[in-house]
């Protein structure tokens, strides 16, 4: 598989809906998720996933983030995992009003006991093309895990928990500060995925 292009979806232009008479909303949306669709994830992850070396811009990399990472086709065409998230995003923009044009990554991590695997703070957006990332998406593929708590920082300064599972994924508009603490028992199998549009003004 070569890489991971940005192409514009014309699945994106004809189904999702973006309103710009109302206003968008920015936060965090749940979407209940089809436990059959979790498992075809997690074989397509293991099927056709491309081991990479998990990378940060920041020069901390290592402090930064410790999991292991795969990429998923991000093709309608060629992946189960991106039409099931692509139908997933026309459901969660009712909610956030956003204009989006594609599906860039879809990445599964394993966040290992056993190497204390977590995720500390930060936040999605970036430079470059990650500028324009205006949702992400985590879906946990499995339980029998302890620790590897999704934590969200609230604009109120509070910290806010909120779990994914097998049956349930969590959006959040991508400038939003979130980790992953430490999983502490077993593996932690996730899928994620980030959603463009218009750069953020």
């Amino acid at each position: 598989m070569g890489k991971v292009t940005h192409l514009k979806s014309d699945f994106f232009k004809d189904n999702v809906i973006y309103d710009p008479s109302n206003d968008s909303n920015y936060g965090l949306v749940p979407l209940e998720m089809d436990e059959k669709s979790c498992d075809l994830v997690l074989q397509e992850a293991m099927q056709y996933g491309v081991e990479v070396k998990a990378s940060t811009s920041e020069k901390s990399a290592s402090s930064l983030r410790s999991v292991q990472a795969w990429v998923i086709p991000n093709d309608q065409n060629q992946s189960l995992t991106a039409e099931i998230l692509s139908h997933a995003v026309v459901e969660l923009n009712k909610v956030y009003n956003y204009k989006l044009s594609h599906i860039g990554e879809i990445q599964y991590y394993e966040y290992h006991a056993e190497d204390n695997d977590k995720y500390d703070w930060h936040m999605d957006i970036d430079s470059g093309i990650a500028s324009s990332r205006k949702i992400s998406i985590s879906w946990v593929l499995n339980k029998g895990f302890r620790g590897g708590d999704l934590k969200f920082f609230t604009n109120g300064g509070e910290i806010l928990t909120y779990n994914s599972t097998p049956n349930k994924l969590v959006s959040f508009t991508s400038f939003i500060n979130h980790s992953v603490t430490p999983v502490t028992e077993g593996i932690r199998k996730v899928c994620v995925a980030w959603v463009y549009g218009n750069t953020w003004a």
